[in-house]
């Protein structure tokens, strides 16, 4: 069976979609063959029966052209290995404009969708395609029938348990894009002055960069935020890394500390989950998975001092009520979030979806 995929990037050296690629390995070795019409192109590595189309904004394309080259690569397609099945993989927008095909060609089109906004372009989208799938239920909140949850997706290898053990510093990691939502600004506000109960130093490791002209503006002012606090040595930012590098810091991490505010589950917080880094955060969809798995105490507002307050009675429990937390955390991400899992539940919503069965 053949598949058709739609996405924004294939490359390996994006900021926030490399990820990706680990999706199309996945799928590679689940359908005969992938034909992937991308937004950006970049640097990739992928199996023989995978061929990348790019509409060409790495080019500089303006969009009515990308639109126009969009149609012809399909043609492209068609012609060489028509598809079973199309999946749009955070892109809406390929999704809308794929739909006249997807009708005259009888081609059933499914979408992935994992974020709390719910744009004009979404809503068209599902309206249109057949079914949709998403990482938890806060990332797709339009109520549907069309929806399915399937988890979400983490390379279980690359981010192994490891538990915890208490070193002379108290080592708080997060990681994201260096954005207003991610509030990195507020989680540095919230440590001036704050001393860990036990009398250790901290050390906070932000992981990540900005993408876009706003969020290098606001990045400057993190960096420049984090000289005024009151042991700016103890705050180390150490630019994107690729995933390997984050692992080894979340296998160093005493907790990990999640601000993000758009509402669906960060893969992030999966990955500390899955390495045994204790997580706090004020994730909405984390919030449904602390309380389903039992550790609701993990759940802290996103000001600086409810910040505070989660970070010191963390630190009041014992380490075996630590190592509770971390086995409880990791069991849920283990069990329902690895990559493996994910492509398995998805290869299925696919290939029914190509034979006319509902998910």
């Amino acid at each position: 069976m053949n598949l058709l995929m739609f996405n924004l990037a294939v490359d390996a050296e994006h900021v926030t979609l490399a990820f990706g690629l680990r999706w199309i390995e996945e799928l590679a070795k689940r359908f005969d063959h992938i034909d992937v019409i991308t937004m950006h192109e970049g640097k990739h590595r992928l199996p023989p029966n995978v061929k990348v189309w790019s509409v060409g904004r790495e080019r500089g394309y303006p969009k009515w052209f990308r639109v126009l080259r969009f149609y012809w690569l399909l043609g492209r397609v068609w012609r060489e290995r028509p598809p079973a099945v199309a999946f749009a993989h955070m892109i809406p927008l390929f999704a809308v404009l794929f739909s006249p095909v997807a009708r005259f060609a009888g081609c059933p089109s499914v979408l992935w969708y994992a974020h709390g906004a719910t744009p004009g372009m979404l809503r068209l989208a599902h309206y249109l395609v057949d079914c949709v799938v998403t990482s938890t239920p806060q990332g797709f909140r339009i109520r549907s029938e069309k929806t399915t949850v399937v988890g979400q997706g983490i390379d279980l290898d690359l981010f192994p348990y490891r538990r915890r053990t208490p070193g002379s510093m108290f080592r708080i990691v997060t990681v994201g894009r260096l954005a207003p939502s991610k509030g990195q600004d507020i989680l540095i506000s919230a440590l001036n002055e704050w001393r860990p109960p036990d009398g250790r130093a901290w050390k906070l490791i932000i992981v990540g960069d900005a993408t876009s002209d706003s969020e290098r503006a606001f990045a400057g002012k993190v960096r420049s935020l984090a000289q005024t606090v009151s042991a700016p040595n103890h705050v180390e930012f150490t630019g994107r890394l690729p995933p390997s590098d984050i692992a080894r810091h979340l296998r160093e991490g005493d907790v990990f500390v999640s601000l993000g505010t758009t509402g669906s589950l960060d893969k992030a917080i999966v990955e500390a989950m899955a390495s045994g880094c204790p997580v706090l955060s004020c994730n909405d969809a984390f919030a449904e998975l602390a309380a389903a798995g039992g550790f609701s105490n993990c759940v802290i507002g996103n000001d600086e001092r409810a910040i505070r307050v989660g970070l010191t009675d963390y630190l009041a429990l014992d380490q075996h009520q630590r190592d509770q937390i971390a086995e409880r955390q990791a069991r849920v991400a283990r069990s329902d979030h690895s990559l493996n899992g994910l492509i398995d539940k998805l290869s299925a919503i696919l290939r029914g979806a190509a034979e006319g069965r509902a998910p």
